[in-house]
């Protein structure tokens, strides 16, 4: 009788392992692939009363560039959380790198494919080359970004998945420059709206 209960309770224990295992309780490192769309707004004034000028513009544009990304996470029973490093490539003058964190839901079913929806946010360094951004100091754009993700993981053996999404986030990256000397005044800010992102992954699960 005592040898029968052992035996079921290693039985019952093995399996209970078998069933986590399944669900995917597992960490994950991963690279991303992608492009990008950046919605960016350009508002400048100036006041010269000496020379009867009182002026202001504003001008939008959109920065389409790729990027790549590390990304490390864990797999739990109806999601994963995951921390990610992304350079996006020189565009128009525009690089940026970005930190950021993440969760997914998981719709899992009995198939290789699993889609998911999910948050994210994160920081942006960025940096815009030419001489009069350094001049008037406004070379340097940063701030942080949130929004939500989509997408699907195909899980190409026990190990190794493809994963395929878009995100989209509000952003508040920005940099500004002012001027004054009690009566000539000149205000320049540039600021991301709007983050677009696309991208195929390759994720390995240990």
């Amino acid at each position: 009788m005592k040898k029968s209960l052992v035996v079921a309770s290693l039985l019952f224990i093995g399996s209970s392992a078998l069933v986590a295992a399944e669900m995917g309780n597992s960490w994950f490192v991963g690279g991303e692939f992608g492009g990008m769309n950046i919605d960016t707004k350009i508002k400048g004034s100036a006041v010269i009363p000496s020379e009867s000028i009182n002026i202001s513009a504003e001008e939008k544009d959109t920065t389409k560039a790729t990027y790549e990304a590390l990304k490390i996470g864990k797999y739990f029973e109806y999601g994963r959380v995951y921390g990610s490093l992304a350079k996006q490539n020189e565009k128009d003058d525009f690089s940026s790198y970005t930190l950021g964190v993440g969760y997914d839901y998981m719709f899992k079913n009995k198939s290789d494919f699993t889609p998911f929806l999910g948050v994210n946010a994160s920081y942006t360094k960025a940096k815009i080359d030419g001489e009069l951004y350094d001049v008037l100091s406004l070379d340097k754009p940063k701030g942080f970004n949130y929004g939500v993700e989509a997408g699907f993981v195909y899980a190409m053996s026990k190990n190794l998945e493809l994963e395929m999404g878009v995100r989209y986030m509000k952003s508040n990256i920005d940099e500004s420059f002012s001027f004054s000397d009690g009566t000539n005044s000149a205000n320049i800010k540039i600021e991301a709206e709007n983050i677009t992102q696309y991208y195929l992954g390759l994720n390995y699960k240990f």
